[in-house]
């Protein structure tokens, strides 16, 4: 039995990616950008402890221009929906959107969060029966969104809060040392991050967010279609052309006491 829920399952996914071409979603940009500075992850520091952009400490928060980075992000979304054959509507389309019969889709960029902390790449290395151990200091930025879902012309569907994170840092290289007086040092390589990189992360996440709604979506209907949860979740490979299970959902969902935290 468990095979053929699994093999029906499938089919219906398969049949959303080769089949569905009607797909309609609403895309609203943030109201603003949140810059914020940690002085190490965010979840190793009391959330007081969770800065501005106006901290000295900060690389490039404020070197950001907000506009351009949402603009990036919202450009690059609907570019790889464009891709996935997703029909988007903007601000300017809300008329046109809202008069459509079709199953079609809010998607809300509630809140969106360009977070900056500083953290540390380890590395060990082992010889001779001992091991040694390196840290070295890199930033990291991370990019994070909020999105209300709802469905259009559902008043039974509540709204869903879904969230992403994606994140860059320095990248860092190198390796363990003997010196001529038998200590070992490690010898880094580091490349560090630059203004260019941080725009490129809102490209990054626009297109991986475009993957998120279309899953979303095929899961959506692969769960209305069987009238029953599962356990895990399909995902479209637009570039290997593969729908893949995993274990774990598109989107974090976020709780409604969750997101009042937030």
């Amino acid at each position: 039995m468990l095979a053929t829920a699994c093999a029906s399952s499938r089919q219906l996914a398969t049949r959303y990616v080769v089949e569905q071409t009607d797909i309609h979603v609403l895309l609203l940009p943030p109201p603003g950008l949140i810059k914020s500075f940690a002085p190490a992850p965010p979840d190793k520091v009391a959330p007081d402890s969770i800065l501005g952009e106006d901290d000295e400490r900060a690389r490039f928060l404020s070197e950001v221009e907000d506009s351009l980075f949402i603009d990036r992000f919202m450009n690059s979304l609907k570019r790889y929906l464009d891709v996935l054959y997703v029909n988007h509507y903007g601000p300017d389309d809300v008329d046109e959107f809202f008069e459509l019969e079709e199953p079609a889709y809010i998607f809300a960029t509630g809140q969106m969060e360009l977070m900056e902390y500083m953290d540390e790449e380890v590395f060990v290395g082992r010889a001779h029966g001992q091991t040694y151990r390196a840290a070295v200091d890199i930033t990291v930025l991370e990019h994070n969104t909020w999105f209300e879902f709802m469905k259009l012309h559902d008043p039974d569907y509540e709204m869903d809060i879904l969230f992403d994170v994606r994140a860059t840092s320095d990248y860092v290289d190198g390796r363990f040392i003997r010196r001529t007086d038998g200590s070992v040092q490690f010898d880094p390589v580091t490349y560090p991050l630059t203004l260019d990189d941080v725009y490129d992360l809102a490209s990054f996440a626009g297109k991986k967010n475009a993957q998120n709604i279309f899953d979303h979506l095929m899961n959506l209907y692969v769960r209305e279609q069987i009238r029953r949860d599962i356990d895990y979740y399909f995902h479209y490979d637009v570039d290997e052309h593969r729908l893949k299970e995993r274990e774990f959902p598109p989107f974090i969902r976020i709780t409604p006491d969750e997101a009042d935290q937030n």
